[in-house]
């Protein structure tokens, strides 16, 4: 058996790191991208070049640490149950498509912006950057709805109703 001071740290970093992605993620679905939409192109341009690359780094690190706590919580104490396996698999679930879908089309819109800025294009942004804000918009999307729901599986596993 882990000592009980072990689990409880295991939790409360667990407990932050999901408080960071999460809230990170509405952030970014409830005021970064429409804000985004209201900018003229040049300062959206200067935006994503400078903030685009410090907020996908902060997203891949609280998601990860999020994981990593959760497992070593998961694994250290004596905690199971079918709302513990739902949560699990979502937030799992959640993290790959922030893997596979969110954080490259940000990191590609945020490459790509760079590109503009430094070759001086004027106007609006291109397809292709476009095209790379929507899929990773999208993507942030199905993770902020994936995490909530794995969040009513987490409560409900300490507090059942």
């Amino acid at each position: 058996m882990v000592a009980p001071i072990i689990i409880t740290v295991l939790a409360y970093l667990h407990i932050i790191s999901a408080i960071g992605w999460l809230g990170g993620a509405v952030l970014f679905v409830s005021v970064v991208a429409p804000g985004l939409r209201s900018l003229s192109p040049t300062a959206r341009l200067e935006f994503l070049s400078k903030i685009g690359p410090k907020a996908t780094r902060f997203f891949a690190g609280t998601s990860t640490a999020t994981i990593v706590f959760g497992l070593a919580l998961l694994f250290s104490s004596d905690v199971s149950g079918t709302n513990i396996n739902v949560g699990l698999t979502l937030g799992l679930i959640a993290y790959l498509v922030a893997l596979v879908v969110a954080f490259p089309a940000l990191t590609k819109a945020d490459h790509l912006a760079k590109e503009a800025l430094a070759s001086g294009q004027a106007g609006p942004p291109s397809p292709e950057l476009a095209k790379a804000l929507k899929r990773g918009g999208l993507g942030v999307v199905v993770v902020v709805l994936l995490l909530v729901v794995t969040l009513m599986f987490m409560v409900a596993s300490g507090f059942p109703f």
